[in-house]
C-alpha cells in the first residue's frame, strides 16, 4: 500500500496527477454525434497527451477503454509514472452524468492489482439527505475498501455534491451547504476507509472574501479528515484552478488530480500544430501547479526516521508479514 502510494507521488511526497480518463464527454469534444467518433482516434488523442504530460506529473488517471492498456503496451505511459483508475461506470448523456453509482463488473480491484496499478478511485455522486440511497452507498464503498485491503491496492474515493430540485447555485443558501456538504462528505468516506480523498473545492474564488471564506473551509476539511487529500478541478478554468490549489495546498493538500483544466485546450478534431500547441500548454500547466505545491503545500507524509523504521521492523519482520 506504501509502496504504491509512494509511485503515485513525486520525490517531495507530493501527489500530481493528470486525469485523462474522462469516457463519453471526452468523445463529445470530438463530435456531439458519439457515432461519428472513431475508437482509434479517441485512443491516439488520449495517449498524445499522455506521452507529452508524464513527465511532467507523477501518475495519470486513466481509463480502462481508451487508455489504460493502451498506454502501458505503448509506452506511452513510463514506468516511473504512477498508474490509477476508476472503478465507476458513468451513465452519460448530452446534459452530463447520472448520479447512480455503479462500478463497472469486468474492471475490478482484483483486475487492477493483476495489472499492476498504483490506485484504484471511485465515484460517488453524494447527498447525504438522501438517506434511502446513501446506506447502499455506504455499504458499496466498506465492500470495495475490503477488496483493496486484500489486494493492498490505495483506494481514492470522489465524492461529487450534485443539486436536488429545485437548487441552485445562484442561491448563497445552496452554495453554502454546498460547502458542508463537502467538509462532511470528506469525512464520512475517510472514516468508511478511503485513503485518499479527492475533493471538491470548497467554495468560490474571485473575491477576497470568497477565497478567505473558502480558505476556512479548507482547513476544516483537513481537520475533518487524517487521510491525504487532493484537489479536483472540476468546471473551473486553469486560472481559477490554480487559485483553488493554493488555498487547498495551504491549509492541507498534497496534491491534484486534475483534467480539463489542464488539457482542454487540446482535444478534438484539430490540425496537428493545434494539438502540439495543446499538449505544450498542458505541460506547462502541470509544471505550475507543481510550482503551487512546492511554494505552499505539504506531502502526505513525512519520511520516517532510520531509528523508528528500526524499531518498527526489527530483523524478522519478514518472517511474519
Amino acid at each position: 500500500m506504501l509502496r504504491r502510494i509512494q509511485r503515485m507521488s513525486d520525490a517531495d511526497g507530493f501527489i500530481r496527477v493528470a486525469a485523462i480518463d474522462h469516457p463519453e464527454n471526452y468523445v463529445a469534444l470530438f463530435d456531439p454525434d458519439l457515432s461519428k467518433v472513431g475508437f482509434e482516434e479517441v485512443v491516439e488523442s488520449k495517449l498524445e497527451l499522455i506521452r507529452g504530460m508524464a513527465p511532467h506529473c507523477s501518475a495519470v488517471l486513466v481509463d480502462p477503454v481508451w487508455s489504460y492498456g493502451q498506454g502501458v503496451l505503448t509506452g506511452s505511459i513510463p514506468g516511473d509514472i504512477g498508474i490509477i483508475s476508476g472503478l465507476e461506470q458513468l451513465a452519460y448523456s448530452p446534459t452530463g452524468f447520472g448520479t447512480e453509482t455503479v462500478v463497472r463488473s469486468s474492471w475490478t480491484v482484483p483486475v487492477l492489482a493483476r495489472l499492476g496499478a498504483d490506485g484504484a478511485k471511485l465515484v460517488v455522486f453524494y447527498r447525504e439527505e438522501q438517506a434511502d440511497i446513501v446506506e447502499a452507498q455506504h455499504e458499496l464503498v466498506r465492500g470495495i475498501v475490503a477488496q483493496c485491503r486484500e489486494h493492498e491496492i490505495p483506494l481514492i474515493v470522489e465524492p461529487l455534491w450534485y443539486p436536488l430540485d429545485g437548487e441552485s447555485l445562484d442561491d448563497s443558501a445552496v452554495r453554502a451547504a454546498r460547502v458542508e456538504a463537502i467538509i462532511a462528505s470528506a469525512a464520512t468516506f475517510a472514516d468508511l476507509g478511503a485513503d485518499i480523498m479527492k475533493v471538491e473545492f470548497p467554495g468560490h474564488v474571485g473575491t477576497p472574501d470568497g477565497e478567505a471564506d473558502a480558505a476556512k473551509a479548507c482547513a476544516r476539511l483537513d481537520a475533518a479528515i487524517d487521510v491525504p487529500w487532493v484537489l479536483l478541478s472540476a468546471s473551473a478554468t486553469f486560472d481559477q484552478f490554480a487559485v483553488q490549489l493554493r488555498i487547498a495546498a495551504e491549509a492541507g493538500a498534497c496534491g491534484f488530480m486534475a483534467g480539463r483544466a489542464i488539457w482542454g485546450d487540446g482535444v478534438g478534431r484539430h490540425d496537428a500544430e493545434t494539438r502540439a500547441r495543446g499538449v505544450r500548454t498542458a505541460v506547462d500547466r502541470l509544471d505550475a501547479l507543481a510550482d503551487v505545491l512546492r511554494a505552499h503545500a505539504r506531502p502526505w507524509r513525512e519520511p520516517v526516521s532510520v531509528s523508528e523504521a528500526v524499531a518498527a521492523l526489527p530483523a524478522d519482520w519478514h518472517e511474519r508479514y
